[in-house]
């Protein structure tokens, strides 16, 4: 019977996660700035689409190619 889930990294990195953090507030509070809106709500929102976006990449990078599959 064929595995029908790929095989993934699971293990964490977390040493650029200050980075991810800060940027995607500074860009979101500078975002709602521009448009008149509230500073903090722009700065979580920055931060929750830096992380989703970060994650479906690393997610995306991990995967490991099967080089014996027999098709």
């Amino acid at each position: 019977m064929k595995n029908l889930f790929k095989k993934q990294n699971t293990e964490m990195d977390f040493s650029s996660l200050s980075t991810i953090l800060t940027s995607g507030a500074a860009a979101g509070i500078a975002i709602a700035n521009h448009l008149g809106k509230n500073p903090k709500t722009g700065g979580i929102i920055g931060v929750g689409l830096s992380l989703l976006v970060t994650g479906l990449i690393t997610a995306m990078d991990d995967t490991i190619p099967n080089h014996n599959s027999n098709n």
